[in-house]
């Protein structure tokens, strides 16, 4: 269900893949942030999540500090 309504657009995808591979998010990490991202989209009242709201998703993501 997840990658029928929270696909991203290209530039979206992109910006994931790219975060991704930086932050090494785990699987878990990168589904919370396609979730994120479409409940960003829905609240917006979009029919596809764009690079935006996987910005803003990204945004709310905690850094873990590092020792």
């Amino acid at each position: 269900m997840l990658a029928r309504f929270a696909t991203p657009d290209a530039k979206g995808q992109a910006l994931l893949t790219d975060a991704a591979e930086r932050l090494r998010l785990s699987a878990r990490a990168y589904t919370r942030m396609l979730r994120v991202a479409r409940t960003l989209a829905d609240l917006d009242h979009a029919d596809t999540v764009s690079r935006i709201h996987v910005a803003e998703a990204l945004s709310y993501r905690r850094i873990a500090k590092r020792a």
